[in-house]
């Protein structure tokens, strides 16, 4: 990581909280998988367009070794907003016992009034933008792409009530996986 970042937030002795949202789709991640010969699967997809919009956090204590993971969820078809971003660091503050150093892409939403806002009110809270077009800089990137594709590659659930308990079954598990989400981290290449 930049020695500069890190060296402040160990002056700090602040968690380091790397930030990123994505969506989940009824239409399934397709993957090469194995059939009998002439007999293709098919998925069938209820409403292709039907999704479901996270928003997760890896936190790395003041130690450097303690991960975690912290995820929300929005409502059905609902995009996120400034105010569900304010909301999210809300949740993100009372679960961090510390100072945090906030670290997350330079998307226009992270820039709305409300999140603005809600970082004037909070001070124990600095941000270091990633650069642009960096998400593989992003450790929460790499749990994005592990529930997508190697958890629910082929996975074609019948309803978002039913992708929603999926995505909420797998983000749970990960989160009492410290080791995999310490891999996530090292497959950034930044250094703690």
């Amino acid at each position: 990581m930049a020695t500069s970042i890190l060296d402040r937030a160990d002056r700090r002795r602040a968690y380091l909280v790397f930030v990123d949202e994505a969506g989940f789709m009824l239409a399934p991640i397709v993957r090469r998988t194995w059939a009998p010969r002439g007999c293709t699967p098919v998925i069938r997809v209820s409403e292709p367009h039907g999704r479901i919009s996270a928003i997760g956090a890896i936190t790395i204590g003041p130690n450097r070794r303690d991960f975690g993971l912290h995820f929300h969820l929005l409502a059905d078809n609902a995009n996120f907003k400034g105010d569900s971003i304010a909301s999210f660091l809300e949740e993100m503050r009372c679960v961090v016992s510390g100072p945090i150093t906030l670290l997350w892409d330079q998307i226009p939403v992270h820039f709305a009034v409300p999140v603005r806002k809600y970082f004037a009110k909070h001070r124990r809270i600095v941000v270091e933008p990633l650069p642009q077009y960096a998400p593989e800089l992003n450790p929460v990137d790499y749990v994005w792409s592990y529930v997508k594709y190697a958890r629910l590659s082929n996975y074609c659930p019948r309803n978002l009530n039913e992708l929603r308990g999926r995505v909420t079954e797998e983000l749970t598990r990960l989160q009492g996986r410290a080791d995999l989400l310490g891999s996530f981290f090292k497959h950034t290449g930044l250094t703690l």
